[in-house]
């Protein structure tokens, strides 16, 4: 599996029996959760990832096409995608079902945030990550004609950042491995890691609100045979050895 780019980038619905039906609602804003949507759509591929900062707002568009007789063009509808907003640190999990990283897919580096492309040997995209510096609010925009995916972003001065405690597995050497623990290894129900991949180093964590729970959770790790490391960093800071 190989990691790619750490930054540093009208249609007319139709009712029932031909009656028009009413335009889906535009998209507002959530401080928490997921966006999901699109279908499946087999050749789909991500040709690019722009930026562009507005007023109040910074905006993340995802270009999509599809192949078409050894050709890249517009994609006609939305792969299957889901754009999820994490904390600690703040950041944006974007997936999609089944589509690759165009050989030449181009990402903006003006205005971008800090970004990782994960995919596997055959270019197939893994998860895409984009991190923030504080708490935010978002919302995903379908676009149509060709098929893109627009994701604002605003910044909330409302939340206060908060200091964390991670509990860090060691020994995970490449982001292959880090998968193939997440997904295969049972571990403690308390303890539910993420992977987070920056530049050429891969991190797999949980983080937590006081040291005694962090301290308690490596505990049971220790014992269960896995190396772990507790690190005590502000909620908007990435990991780091």
């Amino acid at each position: 599996m190989a990691a790619a780019g750490a930054l540093l980038l009208m249609t007319t619905m139709v009712g029932v029996k031909g009656i028009p039906a009413q335009a889906p609602a535009p998209a507002k804003y959530k401080q928490e959760g997921f966006f999901a949507g699109g279908r499946e759509l087999p050749g789909a591929m991500l040709t690019g990832i722009r930026f562009g900062k507005h007023r109040d707002f910074l905006r993340i568009v995802f270009d999509l096409g599809v192949e078409r007789d050894g050709r890249i063009v517009g994609a006609p509808v939305h792969p299957t995608y889901k754009i999820e907003y994490l904390r600690y640190p703040y950041r944006f999990r974007v997936t999609f079902k089944g589509a690759k990283y165009a050989p030449n897919a181009k990402v903006e580096t003006a205005q971008a945030l800090p970004l990782t492309v994960v995919t596997t040997a055959d270019d197939t995209i893994k998860v895409i990550e984009l991190f923030v510096n504080r708490p935010a609010v978002f919302k995903v925009i379908e676009i149509d004609n060709p098929a893109k995916l627009a994701l604002d972003v605003k910044e909330r001065v409302d939340e206060e950042i908060p200091r964390v405690y991670a509990v860090q597995l060691q020994g995970v050497d490449d982001v292959e491995s880090a998968f193939g623990l997440v997904e295969d290894s049972a571990f403690p129900p308390d303890y539910r890691p993420d992977i987070l991949v920056l530049g050429n180093t891969v991190f797999v964590e949980a983080v937590y609100f006081t040291l005694e729970e962090a301290a308690r959770v490596a505990g049971k790790l220790e014992k269960a045979g896995f190396t772990t490391l507790v690190s005590e960093r502000q909620g908007n800071e990435l990991p780091r050895h």
